[in-house]
């Protein structure tokens, strides 16, 4: 769009070379370029029991749109499943769609998983709510070349790990920089085979997962990705650089 001078980005949202592709200026802000103060957090709605789920259980989540859903990630993910003993995958953003069903279905079929192990949960009305109920996940699967954006703040401020993907684009890059920002680098993986051994291992190793959820909510006190006064003074100078241009 002829009308946009700047791009803001950030040191990881898009790679070095970044700029070939983009008519616009990359500006990057020196961390991060977005921040929130938090989220509000409701009562959960959702028990394993409900779901028939037992309790020693490992639990898998992924709540994205379906459009963010690619075949081979999910493939990845059914794999992932295969390698833990006793977990079950949760799907929500529309999942009580048939297609939606169909598609994971087939998949895990195709995978030799069992579909008695996937879960699909229809969508809640508050969002607060939404947040509350993703402390059921042990871990949470994020979706590639379409990551997650608000999901995976979400799942970050809910201290839980997440497994995410990096490609090359600003979509395949968001929960890359998210995590960076909140001081974790446990789950970034840089190709199909790091998005296993990262999904299986933070699956069978307990200690890990306490220790990154430890990190988690110590961020909340220090972190970029929290700090909203930081971020806007940040932004404001990046503003103040550029009019004077």
């Amino acid at each position: 769009i002829p009308a946009i001078d700047y791009f803001i980005a950030d040191p990881y949202v898009l790679p070095a070379t970044a700029q070939e592709y983009y008519t616009e200026k990359i500006w990057r802000l020196p961390q991060t370029y977005i921040a929130v103060d938090g989220f509000e957090v409701g009562v959960p709605t959702l028990r394993r029991d409900q779901l028939n789920i037992p309790n020693d259980a490992i639990i898998y989540l992924s709540s994205q749109r379906g459009y963010k859903r690619h075949p081979e990630t999910v493939r990845l993910q059914m794999q992932i499943l295969k390698q833990v003993p006793n977990s079950f995958f949760l799907i929500k953003g529309k999942a009580e769609a048939e297609a939606i069903k169909n598609f994971f279905n087939q998949i895990a079929e195709e995978e030799g998983v069992e579909c008695d192990r996937l879960r699909f949960l229809p969508e809640v009305a508050l969002e607060s709510i939404h947040r509350a109920n993703l402390g059921i996940a042990d871990i949470v699967l994020d979706t590639y070349p379409y990551n997650g954006a608000t999901t995976t703040l979400e799942t970050l401020w809910m201290g839980i790990p997440i497994v995410t993907k990096v490609g090359q684009q600003f979509a395949a890059r968001n929960s890359y920089t998210m995590m960076i920002n909140s001081g974790i680098t446990e789950g970034i993986a840089w190709n199909d085979q790091q998005y296993l051994e990262w999904g299986i291992r933070l699956g069978k190793d307990a200690n890990l997962r306490q220790q990154i959820a430890w990190k988690l909510r110590q961020s909340r006190q220090s972190a970029p990705l929290w700090n909203g006064r930081q971020f806007t003074r940040e932004i404001e100078k990046a503003f103040q650089v550029i009019s004077n241009k």
